[in-house]
Formats: structure tokens, C-alpha cells, sequence
């Protein structure tokens, strides 16, 4: 087994989030946007501004990296490749749908206010792990 390219998983990482981050803001605003209203219901004003996006491009790199690191972590039992990282795009989305699946459980959200922005949404992260993955060298 190789070791773990770390330089090229911070780089694909990058790929990655920038990839599904664009499509992803774009289809909160087109499918999410009772999600969008449920996530600020009772609050006074959302927050906006510079902190907001910084914190949610941060958020974004950090799982682009988590994700090509996956990618690497599972490369030598499953080959590389776009199914690969098919797999660890997909695993990803698991998580993320399971942590916004606790918001439904305690009553934040509505549970069917979910459900279109999180399908929509796992297209746009198996093609950032795919295209991210194309770059990754061992």
C-alpha cells in the first residue's frame, strides 16, 4: 500500500469544494428555499456578510479535504478511479444527510423540507469527488 499524497489532498480537496460548492449554492437557492426559510425561522436576522460565506467556504474546503482524503484512505481496496471516488463522494453525502436529519428529528426543520435540496445536492458532490480525484498521484 502507498502512503497518502497529503499535498495532493489538500490540492483535490480544493478541486473538490470549489466543484460542488458553486453547484451547491445555486440549488439551495432553487430547491432549498423552505429549508432556507425553516433554518431562520424565530431568528431575529440570518447571518450575512463576509463571515457567513468565509465560514461556509472553510466548511466547504474542510470537506473537500475530508473527502479526497477518504478517497485515498479507501483507493487501495477499491482501485483508483471515478468509482472510488464515486464511493467516497456518496459516503460523504450519507453524513451530511444524516447530521441534517438530526434537525428534523429534535423539530427544527420540517423533514420534507430536506429532502429535494439533498438529492439535488448529491449529483453535484459525487462529480467534485470524481473530477477531484482525477488529479490525485500517490
Amino acid at each position: 500500500m502507498g502512503k497518502i499524497n497529503w499535498g495532493r489532498v489538500f490540492l483535490c480537496g480544493l478541486l473538490a469544494s470549489v466543484v460542488w460548492g458553486v453547484p451547491s449554492t445555486v440549488l439551495v437557492h432553487r430547491v432549498g428555499r423552505g429549508w432556507q426559510i425553516a433554518v431562520h425561522a424565530g431568528r431575529p436576522s440570518p447571518t450575512e456578510g463576509g463571515l457567513f460565506f468565509a465560514v461556509l467556504g472553510l466548511v466547504n474546503l474542510v470537506t473537500g479535504i475530508w473527502t479526497m482524503w477518504l478517497y485515498a484512505a479507501i483507493r487501495p481496496r477499491y482501485g483508483p478511479g471515478p468509482r472510488t471516488a464515486a464511493i467516497a463522494g456518496s459516503a460523504l453525502w450519507v453524513i451530511l444527510v444524516m447530521a441534517l436529519a438530526i434537525w428534523a428529528v429534535f423539530g427544527a426543520i420540517p423533514p420534507n423540507v430536506l429532502v429535494a435540496p439533498e438529492a439535488a445536492h448529491l449529483p453535484a458532490i459525487i462529480v467534485g469527488a470524481v473530477i477531484g480525484a482525477w488529479l490525485y498521484k500517490e
